[in-house]
């Protein structure tokens, strides 16, 4: 049976501080910008607050789709940071391993970009659905200016479908690397493992197309 070393802190650089400082600032500012966007609907179905339709419509879309994407994005900056120096540090900690911790944050079975790039093909899926719907029938009323914002959108949504797909892959195959290096550097514990094994978004089984 394979020896569990024994954890320490790693130290980690400046640059990871900052990047989880932050996480923290925009786990904080989604917040309140859910609340906000909820607390506008309610007011103004309940008749308490008239809020205009633009400004609910704005909200809600940065909400369902401009937030989790912003989110997604600086927790992969702030894991893969953290996920380098730990891995280039490992020769200066002989015979010991970092905190269940910092593996949970930073050291995940699935690698850090996965989850982002499946929320930009998610997103881009149903941007090219709902806009390839809406578009024949804007250009069929002659709304020009509204067809050529339609088509804009369609474009942007198979753009990132075609970015999204390719990006899916190589982060999965990065991800195995890495998984392979974490085995060969560190021995941890059966429930630590199982752990690394939940994705960020808590869906999937780490792996995604690459397992």
């Amino acid at each position: 049976m394979e020896k569990i070393l024994d954890a320490v802190e790693f130290p980690l650089s400046a640059r990871v501080r900052g990047a989880r400082r932050r996480l923290v600032a925009t786990s904080a500012a989604g917040a309140v910008l859910a609340g906000t966007t909820v607390a506008s609907v309610v007011a103004d179905a309940s008749g308490w607050v008239s809020v205009p339709r633009a400004i609910q419509a704005g909200l809600v879309l940065v909400t369902l789709f401009a937030l989790p994407v912003a989110w997604v994005g600086v927790h992969a900056v702030w894991a893969l940071r953290g996920r380098a120096e730990l891995f280039t540090a490992a020769g200066d900690h002989p015979r010991r391993r970092p905190t269940d911790r910092q593996f949970a944050n930073h050291l995940r079975d699935e690698h850090p970009l996965t989850p982002l790039w499946w929320m930009v093909a998610v997103l881009g899926g149903l941007g090219t659905l709902c806009l390839g719907v809406a578009l024949p029938f804007a250009l069929a009323d002659g709304a020009v200016l509204a067809g050529a914002l339609l088509g804009t959108g369609l474009a942007v949504s198979l753009a990132a479908l075609a970015l999204a797909v390719p990006g899916i892959r190589r982060a999965d195959r990065q991800g195995l690397e890495d998984r392979k290096r974490r085995t060969a550097l560190w021995s941890v514990p059966t429930a630590v493992e199982r752990r690394l094994a939940i994705p960020l978004l808590g869906v999937g089984d780490g792996g995604h197309l690459g397992a």
